[in-house]
């Protein structure tokens, strides 16, 4: 073997051990002015069928630059999962306190058959489902009503259902 095949070689091996850092880099989330994650979380209670807590949601909201993306989480009080939804689209305009976003993609997954499904997991999707058939996308934006930078939590309500939830966000 001459010494110039060994490097042609040790030249192809470098191409993955290089592109993979740089792919890694491009991709990893990034934080910083234009970034906001947002975990909450809410108690569901369907009162047609009692003042019993019903189900538990917890909802993730990342933000990143242009992108936006929002996984809500559904349980029993048991803590057993029971549906998922993630949303996927853009982030439009925003100031401080309210930021839009225009999703254009919906995904859902029911975890527990035979489980009740919540009411809110129903809204979610009927709601956004008709809209992506009808515009092609799905509008919602989260309003700060309360901010504490101090314990990084925020009370936000989300439109268009006027849930409000507490919040603890990183950015």
């Amino acid at each position: 073997m001459t010494d110039a095949s060994i490097s042609a070689k040790w030249l192809w091996a470098l191409v993955p051990v290089l592109l993979v850092p740089l792919l890694a880099v491009h991709f990893w989330p990034r934080t910083g002015s234009d970034t906001l994650m947002l975990n909450c979380h809410n108690e569901l209670y369907d009162s047609d069928r009692s003042d019993e807590m019903q189900h538990y949601m917890i909802a993730d909201f990342v933000m990143y630059g242009a992108s936006a993306r929002i996984y809500y989480r559904y349980y029993t009080p048991e803590g057993q999962p029971v549906a998922n939804i993630i949303m996927q689209g853009e982030r439009q305009e925003h100031s401080d306190t309210r930021f839009p976003l225009a999703m254009s993609l919906v995904k859902h997954e029911v975890l527990s058959e035979g489980e009740p499904l919540p009411a809110h997991y129903r809204q979610q999707l009927q709601f956004s489902e008709r809209n992506l058939a009808n515009n092609g996308l799905h509008y919602t934006s989260i309003e700060v009503l309360k901010h504490d930078p101090d314990s990084q939590s925020m009370v936000v309500r989300f439109h268009p259902s006027q849930a409000v939830c507490s919040c603890v966000y990183s950015r």
